[in-house]
């Protein structure tokens, strides 16, 4: 981010108070210690992961930070977490394509009736803002996961258009660098283990995009949201076997999964007649008029 956004940046975050579920994430972890950063009231840490929040504890060492062991699907946790709370983070899902496949009710109940129990949740204590995290599957849905985030955004933003005295909106995004799973991580494992790196199918493309540019977008698109935008950051299309290649040569081509498309799409159709073009970003609309 540059120094004018940084400054806006730190207006907006200053004294405030902060919840961040999935926070222990490897998304949510470089979220939390980039809020760190700022002169924050206290961010709180909603996670189920009760070993990812004691290392993310240890890492950072602040007397501001909150570790709360929890799910979304635990409405009574959701509420004493949200209590006092000036600004959401929702960064709490399923995200493994081929998990989710094979596990639909676990799916759907936490990345749809957590997202409504979020959404209930700011109904009640009113954030000043809330920011759900979406992914760039949920444009052209073909995956069980792609379609409970493209649910996430529906209601974020149905949210954040009815909803009054909180701002509420969705950041979408591809692929990251540093998540846990990625394709970078296991093609490391494998050149590791003198193994071919697994390749689903030589033409397939991806965006990709870095944890600390995730985190600037999603900063970013704090101080702007209003009314249940989808902000989509401009990214690059890479080509998957490239990518393996500038690690090994060695390769085996193992098929397209479940649901798996060769191209993913940031913006569908008619996304791209509600979307304004800014110079790096898209804003979605789902909502043309005020209808409260």
């Amino acid at each position: 981010m540059n120094k004018k956004q940084k400054q806006s940046i730190t207006r907006e975050l200053k004294n405030k108070s902060i919840l961040v579920t999935g926070g222990a994430g490897s998304i949510g972890s470089v979220l939390v210690e980039t809020l760190l950063k700022f002169e924050i009231q206290s961010v709180r840490v909603l996670d189920i992961d009760e070993y990812a929040l004691a290392k993310l504890n240890k890492k950072l060492k602040d007397s501001r930070l909150r570790i709360l062991l929890g799910s979304i699907l635990d409405t009574e946790r959701i509420d004493m977490a949200g209590d006092g709370i000036d600004i959401v983070f929702h960064l709490a899902a399923i995200k493994n394509i081929e998990i989710s496949e094979f596990n639909p009710i676990e799916t759907i109940d936490t990345n749809v009736n957590g997202t409504v129990n979020m959404i209930k949740m700011l109904i009640k204590k009113r954030p000043a803002k809330f920011i759900n995290i979406s992914t760039d599957k949920a444009a052209d849905a073909s995956t069980l996961y792609g379609n409970t985030k493209q649910l996430g955004e529906r209601i974020t933003s149905w949210a954040g258009f009815h909803i009054k005295g909180t701002k509420s909106g969705t950041v979408r995004f591809g692929n990251v660098r540093e998540s846990r799973g990625n394709v970078f991580e296991i093609w490391n494992e494998e050149k590791k283990r003198n193994k071919p790196l697994s390749i689903t199918e030589p033409a397939m493309k991806r965006y990709f995009i870095h944890a600390n540019e995730v985190v600037d977008f999603i900063l970013n698109s704090l101080l702007i949201v209003k009314e249940g935008e989808i902000f989509v950051p401009k990214m690059q299309n890479y080509s998957v076997k490239k990518l393996a290649d500038e690690i090994s040569k060695s390769q085996k081509i193992i098929g397209l999964r479940q649901g798996e498309k060769l191209e993913e799409i940031l913006l569908n159709d008619e996304e791209k007649e509600r979307a304004t073009e800014k110079k790096d970003m898209w804003i979605i609309k789902l909502y043309k008029k005020n209808i409260k």
